[in-house]
């Protein structure tokens, strides 16, 4: 008996051998279940076309653009940010994070908080590139986010930090939500005949330097949603724009998105000289609204729409 119970042991500890011989070694590309369930690792095709290997879910995330840092918070992950910029300042709670620069950043703070992931503006990707070059050299995944111009393009950036951050599924959803609330602006705007269209300027910059919103911007793409015309549609970008010439536009609306920033922003513009003449001017038609809903590339950009729609078209959009 007690040699065949020392045979029976033998015989499972073989088995229990081969079994584990028996297992197919895991193909190149392929994840085990437990990744498969994380869905990490994950690759990136950044705004750089790079393509940037996340081994496992970020626990520390640094924001370099209060844009991305919305985009973070929206997908219920703001805990996770251990650093922003001097400039976020949404969500409230952002605002209690460590500052890691302004217009430039501190590449050694940012390396001291040790952080998984790094989300970098592709605005600033040329003159940040030495600094985000150092923070790859320290292991630190680095995506930079494209510098969104459209709807379309602030869908790509909400995607592409989904992705990285391990939340898909909620990026989905709040593209879905957002495209829901344009959609819902679109139909009101079909109440405003062509001939009742206005002509709109929008100013992201006082005097002495006007800057506005031209053609290829999210801020035109919103006018044209909500039934207004731009004064400024056949510029691109973001020119600087000579103060006579768009007097001669004359616009039927002013609208300014440096007011909430700035005290008596639409004051001003009523009283600058030589637009006494402006129709907007002569019909009071000049309204501040909020800044950084209307030129943050984020999740907040369906509620700028709304705002800059109950300003040029209050009767409609109630």
């Amino acid at each position: 008996m007690k040699k065949l119970l020392l045979l029976w042991m033998a015989a499972a500890i073989i088995l229990a051998g081969c079994g584990t011989e028996a297992q197919p070694e895991k193909k190149e590309g392929e994840k085990t279940a437990q990744e498969q369930q994380s869905g990490f690792p994950v690759t990136v095709k950044d705004a750089l076309d790079e393509e940037v290997i996340i081994e496992e879910k970020p626990e520390k995330i640094i924001s370099l653009i209060p844009s991305n840092t919305e985009i973070v918070y929206a997908l219920d992950s703001g805990d996770a940010i251990v650093g922003v910029t001097d400039f976020d300042n949404y969500p409230e709670e952002a605002m209690s994070k460590e500052k890691v620069g302004g217009m430039e950043f501190n590449i050694e703070k940012m390396i001291s908080l040790k952080p998984d992931l790094v989300l970098a503006p592709g605005s600033t990707a040329d003159t940040a590139k030495e600094g985000l070059q150092q923070l790859k050299d320290a292991g630190i995944a680095v995506v930079v986010v494209n510098d969104a111009q459209s709807f379309e393009e602030v869908y790509q950036s909400i995607e592409m930090i989904g992705k990285a951050i391990g939340e898909p599924e909620k990026a989905a959803e709040l593209i879905k939500t957002m495209k829901n609330s344009f959609a819902v602006l679109k139909k009101k705007a079909e109440a405003i005949k062509p001939e009742e269209q206005k002509t709109v300027f929008v100013e992201v910059s006082p005097e002495p330097e006007i800057y506005t919103a031209g053609n290829h911007t999210f801020i035109n793409e919103m006018l044209e949603l909500i039934g207004a015309k731009n004064a400024a549609g056949d510029m691109e970008g973001w020119p600087k724009v000579d103060p006579e010439a768009m007097v001669e536009r004359n616009p039927d609306v002013v609208v300014t998105t440096y007011g909430y920033y700035t005290e008596k922003a639409a004051e001003q513009v009523l009283a600058r000289q030589g637009w006494n003449n402006v129709k907007a001017v002569k019909d009071k038609q000049v309204f501040d609204v909020h800044s950084d809903l209307v030129t943050r590339s984020g999740p907040r950009l369906a509620e700028g729409a709304e705002e800059l729609a109950k300003a040029i078209y209050p009767d409609v959009f109630k």
